[in-house]
């Protein structure tokens, strides 16, 4: 069931009844696994990698969280190394500073849609410092081998405490404008003015916990559903979001497809529609970290939007992608969905705009974080940690 977002700047509570969850898949114990995948090591070990984008020629960038982007051409891991151009978060500890504490630094990195024309990077990261941050967008020209003219073009109005919940990736639609998710400020007892700052994902003067739309160049562009709401940011797109690092639009259908991360469990995969509200903290199937007390009851009522999969069971997922390649042809418009806790790749099966089922690709103790589809259709998939690696998937 998916309904509108009443215009209120801060949206308030309903009770829910067990009819909300006509339309939500929930994904708990068995999940079958998918056949037929070989994955192959293409390089490694890469610093904490993030994000992982494929440019026309082939070539891959890596951003990883030390504040370095690395280059694979050809296979290859090259000797240069592209320092990211703004000084960002990557608070440090330990004698030989190597050990990055929290989730900052450079994190996702898109192609432009007319890249064969203007060249253009466009990157999230986390600026400042443990007691005043916040994600910021920049955008830079590639000449080959490093970054030139690089601006910041967006950052989020209001800093926060703490290294989490940047959430930070980005995607565009259709019409060229720039979607990108930003998470909810952090975990209690991570305090946002006088509240927990996860409330702020319901109040719509904050831009934490929520999927944002700009022009490329950082401005609004027409269209956002309040921009006329007196008091609301004007860059909001959707909110009552948690920590979402997934998001992909089907260059079809323009559906906007979004994942999220729960607290204890409750994940959320979410078809993204402008205005809507996806209800955290008000909505979660996920518990306290704290003290793993329920959040809430399911709830239905005139201002939420159900998800369309709950992993009640933690997936954790990080990047999401829209298969589009040939060595798969039965997963062309699937979602393949990362697994940073469940250690695998979920294989979402869509067939007319829904989701019909659902696999496992095992990856072991290893922690899928992104993906990346080169031009010839090889998929490659990016894995967290201080050992990460890029990895391919071929059949089996």
């Amino acid at each position: 069931m998916r309904v509108r977002v009443a215009a209120s700047l801060f949206a308030t509570a309903c009770i829910f009844s067990s009819s909300a969850l006509a339309d939500t898949r929930l994904s708990r114990g068995f999940v079958p696994i998918q056949d037929g995948v070989k994955i192959t090591e293409v390089t490694g070990p890469l610093e904490f990698p993030w994000g992982l984008a494929a440019l026309p020629d082939g070539t891959l960038l890596i951003t990883q969280r030390d504040g370095d982007i690395r280059i694979l051409k050809d296979g290859q891991l090259q000797d240069t190394i592209v320092s990211f151009p703004v000084e960002v978060m990557t608070s440090r500890n330990g004698p030989d500073g190597t050990l990055v504490r929290g989730q900052g630094g450079p994190l996702d990195i898109v192609v432009s849609p007319d890249f064969e024309n203007d060249k253009r990077l466009y990157f999230t990261y986390a600026r400042g410092t443990l007691d005043d941050n916040r994600t910021a967008i920049g955008r830079a020209t590639w000449t080959g081998n490093g970054l030139k003219d690089f601006e910041e073009i967006f950052s989020v109005s209001q800093g926060k405490r703490e290294g989490q919940h940047f959430g930070s990736r980005l995607a565009f639609l259709p019409d060229g404008t720039l979607l990108a998710t930003i998470g909810d400020g952090g975990n209690p007892p991570v305090v946002f003015l006088d509240t927990f700052a996860r409330e702020q994902a319901q109040n719509l003067q904050s831009q934490f916990g929520t999927v944002i739309r700009l022009k490329p160049d950082g401005s609004v562009p027409d269209g956002n559903p309040f921009v006329e709401l007196e008091g609301a940011e004007p860059e909001i797109w959707s909110f009552g979001h948690r920590n979402a690092q997934g998001i992909v639009v089907d260059p079809e259908s323009g559906a906007v497809w979004s994942s999220e991360h729960g607290p204890l469990g409750g994940d959320e995969l979410n078809l993204v529609e402008k205005g809507e509200n996806y209800g955290w903290p008000r909505v979660t199937f996920g518990r306290d970290y704290r003290d793993g007390s329920v959040l809430t009851a399911r709830i239905e009522g005139p201002t939420y939007a159900d998800p369309t999969i709950a992993w009640v069971d933690t997936h954790a997922p990080g990047g999401l992608h829209l298969y589009t390649g040939s060595a798969f042809p039965d997963w062309k418009g699937d979602l393949l969905s990362a697994g940073l806790a469940s250690h695998d790749i979920r294989r979402i099966e869509i067939e007319e705009g829904k989701v019909v089922g659902e696999k496992r690709i095992d990856f072991g103790t290893a922690r899928p974080r992104g993906f990346a589809t080169a031009p010839d259709g090889t998929l490659y998939v990016v894995t967290d940690g201080a050992e990460g690696r890029v990895l391919r998937l071929d059949p089996s």
